[in-house]
């Protein structure tokens, strides 16, 4: 069931499942590795405009039916799943699309573009009885989820505060800098972890930015939130980040840092993690390196850590029938209302209600 007591229907075990994914860029090729090589699972289509990119994939994995748009992939009667790692604009209207069709669907964060858009498509999944799941990936991180549980035991007492930084790199500021918000781009992380961690809804919210210039994007996001549960959440995004920082996110495409760090005070207990912060070290006359050995680190060819477990999450969930136990939905479309009210605090200048 997903959201409400809707029965989802499952496709079996008996063959393996067939998922399309739509997106083959810098994360869309981590998706193809790890579906490439989960048991029991076809990455049967793939979709991108970038013809060359898309041939590069295709011909990588072994994969013949290639579509140059999603919504030829998402068309494809012969797909169970779709897996949707396109840009963070066109999620909302190809998920709908998707479900539409009777699709079992992964979407990457952001879920939608607006809170409203993200309920009509948990009443769509729910209508058609089928998943829908969006990228939590940090719930599928150990030390995460490690914290999780000892929270959720009471070792931690009752929750004081929650605490988020998430700071990038300054120099990938304009790739995102008139295309989304900084609250959906890297702050929805933030916000996740406040609802995962204190199983609590926000009440209210107060915001301030910091901007240089007109761009669709803060350069900083600062927000503070009531809790129902007397928690009071902390969050912090920018994209400030001097070059000379120790790069933690390496890729073909990118080689930059995201500043992470978790800090959760309880009345028993305090906790501090610092994401994204591997002990091993790689120096250069050119830089410092950290590289990621948790999210999607890449050994012998393969993707493995918290995305390949989300993903496997996914296919698993496809085939039960049942909506998964970490990447909670309703927290999905929750984050992205706190989302438009951390947004319309810190235009407004004053305190939001979400009671």
């Amino acid at each position: 069931m997903q959201g409400g007591g809707t029965l989802i229907r499952s496709t079996g075990h008996s063959q393996p499942l067939r998922i399309g994914l739509a997106g083959v860029g810098r994360f869309g090729q981590l998706h193809a590795n790890v579906l490439a090589n989960l048991p029991n699972v076809e990455l049967a289509a793939l979709a991108d405009p970038d013809a060359a990119r898309l041939a590069q994939v295709a011909d990588r994995y072994g994969v013949e039916v290639r579509h140059g748009d999603a919504q030829a992939l998402i068309e494809d009667d012969s797909l169970d799943a779709v897996i949707l790692a396109t840009p963070d604009e066109q999620h909302g209207f190809q998920a709908r699309e998707a479900l539409a069709r009777g699709r079992h669907v992964f979407v990457e964060k952001p879920l939608a573009a607006s809170w409203h858009e993200a309920q009509e498509l948990q009443h769509l999944a729910a209508e058609a009885g089928v998943i829908l799941q969006t990228g939590l990936i940090l719930r599928y991180e150990a030390s995460h989820r490690w914290l999780h549980h000892q929270i959720a035991s009471r070792q931690f007492g009752d929750l004081v505060s929650i605490r988020c930084q998430r700071n990038c790199s300054r120099s990938s500021f304009a790739a995102i800098a008139d295309r989304i918000h900084t609250v959906h781009r890297t702050l929805t992380h933030d916000i996740d972890l406040l609802l995962w961690l204190s199983r609590s809804r926000v009440t209210s919210v107060m915001a301030l930015e910091y901007r240089q210039g007109s761009h669709l994007a803060p350069q900083g996001c600062f927000a503070l939130l009531q809790l129902a549960n007397g928690c009071v959440g902390q969050l912090e995004s920018s994209w400030t980040v001097p070059a000379q920082a120790p790069a933690n996110v390496l890729s073909d495409h990118w080689n930059g840092c995201i500043d992470a760090e978790l800090a959760v005070v309880g009345t028993a207990r305090t906790a501090k993690l610092q994401g994204l912060q591997a002990p091993l070290q790689i120096w250069s006359d050119a830089d410092l390196q950290r590289p990621d050995t948790v999210l999607w680190p890449e050994l012998d060819g393969r993707v493995s850590g918290a995305l390949r477990d989300q993903l496997a999450d996914f296919t698993t969930n496809v085939r039960q029938g049942c909506p998964s136990a970490i990447a909670d939905l309703p927290d999905a479309v929750e984050a992205l209302r706190i989302a438009e009210a951390i947004i319309d605090a810190s235009r407004l200048g004053s305190a939001v209600s979400l009671a």
